[in-house]
């Protein structure tokens, strides 16, 4: 016999009114604008979440239980933690990245999330909130909150599985402006499945620790940003944040496109003017910004009768001076030298997984030569497809987010005519190119020049083919305000 779910405590006003006043108390000392936010969209108290989540409908709003503020939120700076989480869940698109999020998915999403709020808060009144959702001598609740004493002193404890501790010595260092190598996304599903596997040969039973937000990609967390209000809310919104601290850098063979929208952010002058030095060397054909060619079939006046045509200019000037006209211009088609395309360069965009945090600058760094004819942009995953300054201005993404460089070489192969300057923007993740591809580009006398973003300048990966990298300058707090306020 099936027992009735108990009911649901309602919300009282009195409630929702507390909760939207301890928010609003923390807005003025945050770093992110989130003020916007809270007014467009809305903030609601409910207890039909279990912590926070998003609801899209008539009017968006992110939900939050006020049980879980009460217990766990003890200052503002914690309840802005909890909303900023969830944002972050959002913004990352997490529950587009697999057709189905496992519990080890999910782990490793908050992991990446708790760090990098941590690290961009690290004052003292922002700490104990991700220390009281789980304990610091346990896996995998470790590597969802600082260990004790950080950022000044932090003690690492060791805990099973083996690799855990150092996991969390990364995504914590001991300095927190540290230049220890961040995790990857991979190396923290990988050790998470592995320590689950394990359990369950053991007979072990496993509990989940606690994880913030909401996991169901069934619901407004996924959808989100395909409503037309709410996706353009989030993207003004975070339009001033600076990029999360650690990037997914997932690499795959996923052929299944996924569909969303990135921030577009300003980009600093003196990275616009690196890119735009390179850019002028992979203009393809002539330098300048026209070119000519003749006899092009252009619509003008091909010949006179004596049928009156309204589209004769000279008829009203015939009639002014006093000349009767007995013939008239007629409309046709007629040869004259046109202006053909700009020269222009082809630019690469690498749009996977690794490249959430990065893309809101390098979008609002190509805006403005695609506008202009100065740049035909493609965006590239496993995939090349084209990206139209439309969909630059919107932030639209079209990626599997996985990443694999042949798709490029292929494309750049078979465009006809044939492209011998490719300009090609990237994290630097995206694989080795194959030997054939390599071979056949250097016989066509092909060149190459990748542009990568000082924050992830990896070079490994295609050092065969590029003849040059060009490394876009860091954000600096004068000249981005993407930058957080922290020395």
């Amino acid at each position: 016999m099936m027992h009735p779910r108990p009911p649901v405590k309602r919300v009282t006003a009195q409630e929702s009114a507390h909760l939207m006043r301890r928010l609003l108390n923390c807005l003025p000392a945050a770093t992110f604008e989130m003020e916007t936010f809270v007014r467009l969209a809305g903030i609601r108290a409910s207890r039909q979440v279990p912590t926070a989540a998003v609801e899209t409908g008539y009017r968006s709003n992110l939900l939050v239980n006020p049980d879980f503020v009460e217990k766990h939120c003890k200052r503002d700076e914690h309840l802005f933690l909890l909303v900023m989480h969830e944002l972050w869940h959002i913004i990352l698109a997490h529950t587009r990245l697999y057709p189905r999020a496992t519990m080890a998915h999910n782990i490793a999403f908050d992991a990446i999330i708790n760090a990098g709020l941590a690290r961009q808060f690290s004052g003292a009144e922002y700490r104990g909130f991700f220390e009281s959702l789980n304990p610091a001598n346990t896996f995998p609740g470790c590597l969802l909150r600082p260990p004790q004493g950080w950022p000044e002193d932090p003690i690492y404890v060791d805990c099973d599985p083996p690799g855990a501790r150092r996991l969390v010595e990364r995504l914590y260092p001991r300095n927190k402006n540290s230049r220890v190598a961040a995790p990857l996304y991979d190396e923290i599903l990988a050790l998470i499945k592995e320590d689950i596997k394990k359990k369950i040969e053991r007979g072990e039973v496993i509990v989940e620790p606690v994880l913030i937000g909401d996991h169901d990609s069934s619901d407004g967390e996924s959808t989100i940003l395909d409503d037309p209000f709410m996706g353009e809310v989030m993207r003004r919104v975070a339009g001033s944040w600076p990029p999360p601290p650690f990037a997914t850098r997932k690499r795959g063979d996923s052929a299944v496109y996924t569909d969303w929208f990135s921030a577009i952010g300003p980009a600093t002058e003196e990275a616009r003017r690196a890119f735009s030095r390179i850019l002028q060397r992979t203009l393809s054909g002539r330098s300048g910004r026209m070119r000519r060619r003749a006899k092009v079939m252009i619509p003008g006046m091909s010949g006179m009768n004596v049928m009156p045509n309204a589209r004769d200019r000279l008829t009203n000037a015939r009639r002014l001076l006093g000349v009767q006209g007995v013939l008239y211009g007629q409309p046709g088609m007629v040869r004259a030298r046109a202006q053909e395309q700009p020269s222009r360069s082809h630019v690469y965009l690498d749009v996977s997984g690794s490249m959430a945090g990065l893309l809101p600058h390098l979008l609002g760094l190509l805006i403005p030569y695609s506008a202009k004819g100065y740049a035909l942009v493609y965006q590239f995953s496993n995939k090349v497809e084209p990206m139209p300054t439309e969909d630059l201005k919107r932030g639209k993404i079209r990626s599997t987010m996985g990443t694999d460089i042949n798709a490029v070489l292929k494309h750049m192969i078979e465009t006809k005519p044939f492209l011998r300057k490719a300009l090609i923007v990237t994290d630097g993740y995206t694989g080795k190119p194959n030997p054939n591809y390599v071979r056949e580009l250097r016989q066509r006398g092909a060149r190459i020049y990748v542009v990568l973003p000082e924050e992830s300048a990896h070079r490994d990966d295609l050092q065969e083919i590029a003849r040059s990298f060009t490394v876009l300058p860091r954000y600096t707090a004068k000249s981005s305000p993407w930058r957080v306020g922290h020395k």
